[in-house]
């Protein structure tokens, strides 16, 4: 475990000397002549007085990748990123309490990330196994420097509830009075439909024999951190009194995703995924359920469901797959949720979503992996995209055309033609290979808070329901084009252009020379869109830079009482490949 401990260490600390480089709150200065594959020497010298060193080269959107292995704090290695922050802590803003919960986050995160090494797979053996177990091994977040935090979650809840543990467990239902509660569902589903397809009918029956009048009660799952720490302390009244009624545990057993609060069903693989409220603080929010995008998360699967059918392109040629948010139910508490000025998270206790799995669109010869699984390393040094890549039998230009082709024109097709922007993050993007590994498509997740449109009327908003009218948000063309730059071009390709340059030789420029084609083919091919494909700037000389590290260590958000007001994530502006190549060669 010290082993572990160490190399966790070293790479949250070299992902930070990167991450907090590129967002501006640490300036390295060159103190090197360029090394054959374009890495400088860099020389940062802290308020402090302590001076580190690393090798880096700048990438696309004016980031830093740094090698790893190569920094040093006053030339003895760097293994504590809690020291670089107390080395920092003038740089970076960190005073006081907001320093200690910094370090403490900090500290969660690296116990996560040793946790997660001590048992690591090669990618070799994380590209065969199923989608669920795989989410255990990923590394979290890919920008966000304190991604493991989950501040709430004590030693024994992480050995219970963190995905790196490798445990399942069990759900506790609860039977909550419909005077608190409310319950959706699409069209093609009822509350009873629902409940009798997860429980079972003797488990259905055996929960509602412990009510009066089951007919008076929601049946819900919660996540048994949540019952313990929220429900059994804010609700306490309510269980008191036989509004909230604890009727047992689920049979089957789920396992966690990284986001914690999804959980997949282990047991019973065709059974839907759940999502539930949990009020751990894990980067930027709360990680509860917001009752307007629970209870309108029904109706935007199924007007998303209803697009995409009537869509050649997403439904034939790109078999684009919507993992849809098929019922959702929501509590309101009878004091907390009277008072509007509390903080979001005192409105987001207790909620759940059931959600379409992956594994039951699967056929025959295919296999889902995470987006955000593609940049892995295993123990061996090999990363998963660079595996899928040799194991496919295609070029690797071939490859990556296939996967840039497969994921962009269906996500601009969704933006330019029908005016939607999802949250096309690694975490909600998932490829489906054939066995050896080549692409075949792409499927995206998370529905509620997750999907906006454009602040202007396009005919298919008209055949939105009520609650999802009211509740989407709406931004003109060029923000809700920024979902593109800030989740994949920034969040993801800009990561996976530097690992098939140095895992398989492909040459950084050459995948945003085909970022851009694929681009311009869509502009090319559908012009019917270019209107509002100029007006979302895809091709501006620059683009504002999202930092999300600077917004979670000043920690102003955590307890806003919306939790969709303005993040200030926007810091300046970088270059934007998409607009030509660099003259240097880092893109």
């Amino acid at each position: 475990m010290r082993s572990a401990w160490r190399d966790a260490g070293a790479l949250v600390a070299h992902k930070m000397l990167g991450e907090l480089s590129y967002e501006g709150l640490l300036r390295p200065e060159r103190a090197g002549d360029p090394a054959p594959d374009g890495t400088l020497g860099w020389r940062l010298e802290l308020v402090s007085g302590t001076v580190y060193r690393f090798a880096a080269r700048r990438g696309a959107f004016d980031s830093w990748a740094v090698r790893p292995g190569s920094a040093t704090r006053d030339d003895q290695p760097v293994e504590d990123p809690c020291a670089l922050v107390v080395d920092a802590r003038t740089e970076l803003g960190l005073t006081g309490s907001r320093l200690a919960d910094v370090l403490a986050e900090l500290t969660a995160t690296v116990t996560n990330e040793a946790a997660r090494l001590a048992d690591a797979p090669t990618a070799a053996e994380l590209s065969t196994m199923d989608y669920d177990e795989a989410d255990g091994h990923l590394t979290g977040h890919p920008r966000l420097v304190l991604n493991k935090g989950r501040v709430g979650f004590s030693m024994h809840d992480r050995a219970r509830y963190a995905p790196e543990s490798g445990a399942g467990f069990a759900l506790p239902w609860l039977a909550v009075h419909r005077d608190l509660a409310t319950f959706r569902c699409v069209s093609t589903l009822t509350e009873e439909k629902l409940l009798t397809a997860e429980l079972g009918g003797g488990k259905l029956a055996a929960f509602r024999s412990r009510l009066g009048d089951p007919a008076a009660f929601v049946l819900m799952p919660v996540h048994p951190w949540q019952l313990d720490e929220v429900v059994g302390t804010l609700y306490a009244k309510e269980l008191a009194e036989g509004l909230i009624v604890p009727v047992g545990e689920s049979t089957d057993r789920y396992r966690p995703h990284q986001t914690v609060r999804t959980l997949a069903n282990a047991s019973h693989p065709t059974r839907y995924d759940v999502k539930t409220a949990v009020s751990v603080r894990n980067t930027l929010v709360y990680r509860g359920l917001a009752t307007a995008a629970t209870l309108a998360a029904p109706e935007v699967t199924t007007w998303l469901r209803s697009v995409h059918d009537g869509d050649e392109l997403l439904r034939d040629h790109y078999r684009f797959d919507l993992l849809g948010e098929v019922a959702g139910v929501s509590v309101r508490h009878p004091l907390f949720g009277a008072i509007d000025e509390l903080p979001y998270r005192f409105h987001e206790t207790l909620g759940a979503l059931w959600r379409d799995p992956i594994r039951t669109r699967l056929v025959d010869g295919e296999r889902a992996i995470s987006f955000a699984a593609l940049p892995y390393r295993g123990p061996d040094g090999v990363s998963l995209i660079a595996h899928l890549v040799s194991e496919s039998g295609l070029p690797v230009e071939d490859w990556t055309r296939r996967l840039l082709d497969l994921v962009l024109t269906p996500l601009l097709h969704w933006l330019l033609a029908h005016g939607v922007g999802f949250c096309p993050h690694g975490q909600n993007l998932i490829l489906v290979t054939d066995r050896p590994g080549k692409p075949k498509h792409v499927a995206i997740k998370d529905f509620a808070q997750g999907v906006d449109l454009l602040d202007e009327p396009l005919p298919g908003y008209d055949l939105l329901g009520p609650a999802a009218r009211a509740d989407m948000l709406r931004w003109p063309a060029h923000l809700l084009a920024q979902s593109l730059f800030s989740s994949v071009f920034a969040g993801q390709l800009r990561f996976l252009a530097e690992i098939l340059d140095v895992d398989l030789g492909f040459a950084r420029p050459r995948l945003w020379a085909l970022v851009r084609e694929t681009v311009a083919a869509y502009r090319d091919t559908h012009p019917e869109t270019a209107t509002r494909f100029d007006a979302c700037m895809l091709f501006a000389a620059d683009v504002e830079r999202v930092c999300l590290n600077r917004e979670h260590l000043a920690g102003q958000g955590f307890d806003k009482i919306d939790r969709d007001d303005e993040f200030d994530v926007r810091f300046g502006r970088a270059a934007n490949p998409l607009a030509g190549p660099d003259p240097d060669g880092a893109w």
